[in-house]
C-alpha cells in the first residue's frame, strides 16, 4: 500500500471556530456524493456550425469534458453541502480542474493508477477541510500484489482503491454511547473496479473488505479512540447487483480464508424508512430512494434501454469477532453455500431468492458506530437547454448523493 500521513491543522487555541461549526449539533450527519465523470478523451469541440445541419447528431452523444466539468460540479453543489466526494475516471488535467471548480475548501487525496503519481486515472477522494482534518491517506491495487502498480487475475487495466482517514475538527459535548464527542474518524474508501473482467470485479471486492479491515483497525489503534468511526465506501464498481462482485462486497457472512473483515450496506437497499426500524428521533424520513434506480446512462437519450446500477455508497458493517467461514456455513440451511470465490454464499437459488433474503435481514443488518442511512438521491445527468443552450449529459454516469448520520 501506498500510504501518505499527513499532520491535521487545528485552529490555535483560543481561536474563534467559523461560523459553519459555531453550533455543534447533537446529531452528526455526513453528507456524501459519489460519480464517475468519464475521462476526457479529447472529443472536440461540439459548438454549432453557422449552417444549419439538416440531420441533426444525437443531441446527448458524448462532449467535450471543457463543456461537461462546469455542468457536473454545478449539479453537485446544487444538492446542498457535500462533505466528501468520491470521483473515478479522473485524469490529472481533470484532477486539476476539480480542484479548481470546487475551491480551496476542499482538500483532496488521491494518486494515478498506472504509477502511483500522476500516469493514468485517479479515483480521487475530495474532503470539506474546513470540518475535517487529514488524518491518513493511502493506496491500493486491486490485484495479488496490492502494494504495487499492477493488473489483477482478468482486469483489463490496473485498478485502485483510494483510503482515507479524516477527523472532525470540532468537538461537541461528549456522547453517552463513548464518552467521546464529535471528534471521531471517519474513513473513506473510493474505488473503480475493472469494466471487463469478471473475477477481477469478484476478487476485489474480498481483498477491499479485508484490507479495508485491516487499515480501520490499524489507524484507530494508532490515533488511540473509542468511538467506531463510520466505513464509508463509494464509487464504481462496475458490477451490478445480480453480480458476484457486488454479492461479495455485501455478504454478511465471513471470508472463507476467515481473514477479518467488514461487510458493506448499500446505501440504495438500508435507507432509513418512515414505516419501520425509526430511530425514534421526530425527524423526517424518506418513502424510497429519490431519482432513477441506475446510474448508468450511457451517451444516449434519455429513456434508452442500456442501464444499470453500478455506482454505489456503502456503510460497513463488522462482522463478530471469531465468526468463522465454517460458523457461516452452518447458519444456512441446505448445507454447502460455498459462492467459491471466498464467501460463504446466501444466495442458494436464484437472485430473486436472495433479494428476499436480504430484505428479511434488512433489520437485523448494522452498520458499526451506530451510523444510519438517513438520505439517498441519483442525481440525473442530463440537461434540456442550460441557461447557455446547452443540451447533454455531463457524463455517461449519474452521480449518487448520500447522507449518513448517528
Amino acid at each position: 500500500m501506498v500510504t501518505r500521513i499527513d499532520p491535521m491543522f487545528l485552529p490555535a487555541h483560543g481561536a474563534a471556530s467559523p461560523d459553519v461549526h459555531a453550533q455543534a449539533r447533537e446529531r452528526e450527519e455526513i453528507n456524501l456524493a459519489t460519480v464517475n465523470v468519464r475521462y476526457d478523451n479529447g472529443t472536440q469541440s461540439t459548438t454549432p456550425s453557422m449552417i444549419p445541419n439538416p440531420f441533426p447528431a444525437n443531441p446527448y452523444r458524448e462532449k467535450p469534458w471543457a463543456e461537461r466539468k462546469t455542468r457536473l460540479i454545478d449539479c453537485l453543489l446544487s444538492t446542498g453541502d457535500l462533505d466528501i466526494i468520491g470521483f473515478q475516471e479522473v485524469l490529472h488535467s481533470q484532477l486539476l480542474d476539480l480542484r479548481s471548480l470546487l475551491g480551496s475548501n476542499y482538500g483532496h487525496v488521491g494518486v494515478g493508477r498506472d504509477d502511483g503519481q500522476q500516469t493514468g486515472e485517479y479515483s480521487p477522494i475530495f474532503y470539506d477541510q474546513r470540518k475535517f482534518g487529514l488524518v491518513k491517506w493511502g493506496t491500493i491495487w486491486l490485484s495479488p500484489t496490492p502494494e504495487r502498480p499492477s493488473k489483477g487475475w482478468d482486469a483489463a487495466l490496473p485498478r485502485i482503491a483510494t483510503f482515507l482517514t479524516l477527523r472532525r475538527r470540532t468537538a461537541s459535548k461528549p456522547r453517552k454511547d463513548t464518552g467521546d464527542g464529535h471528534r471521531g474518524l471517519i474513513h473513506a474508501v473510493n474505488t473503480h473496479y475493472d469494466h471487463l473482467g469478471l473475477k477481477a470485479r469478484a476478487q476485489s471486492s474480498l481483498l477491499i473488505r479485508s484490507q479495508i479491515y485491516e487499515w480501520v483497525k490499524k489507524v484507530e489503534r494508532e490515533e488511540q479512540v473509542r468511538a467506531e468511526g463510520p466505513v464509508i465506501l463509494f464509487g464504481d464498481f462496475n458490477s451490478p447487483p445480480t453480480e458476484e462482485g457486488y454479492r461479495n462486497i455485501t455478504s454478511p457472512h465471513a471470508l472463507q480464508s476467515n481473514q477479518p473483515s467488514f461487510y458493506f450496506l448499500d446505501s440504495y437497499t438500508h435507507l432509513k424508512r418512515p414505516d419501520g426500524g425509526g430511530d425514534g428521533d421526530g425527524g423526517a424520513a424518506q418513502t424510497r430512494p429519490y431519482g432513477p434506480e441506475h446510474t448508468y446512462t450511457d451517451f444516449v437519450p434519455p429513456g434508452s434501454k442500456n442501464q444499470t446500477r453500478i455506482d454505489f455508497v456503502m456503510l460497513g458493517g463488522e462482522i463478530p469477532t471469531g465468526h468463522s467461514h465454517s460458523e457461516s456455513e452452518a447458519e444456512d440451511e441446505g448445507g454447502d453455500q460455498s459462492s467459491g470465490n471466498g464467501i460463504q454464499d446466501a444466495n442458494k437459488n436464484t437472485y430473486a431468492d436472495r433479494d428476499v433474503h436480504e430484505r428479511i435481514q434488512f433489520f437485523r443488518a448494522r452498520a458499526r458506530g451506530g451510523w444510519k442511512i438517513q438520505n439517498y438521491a441519483c442525481i440525473d445527468n442530463f440537461v434540456e437547454g442550460d441557461s447557455a443552450g446547452w443540451t447533454g449529459r455531463w457524463s455517461d454516469h449519474r452521480a449518487v448523493r448520500v447522507s449518513i448520520s448517528r
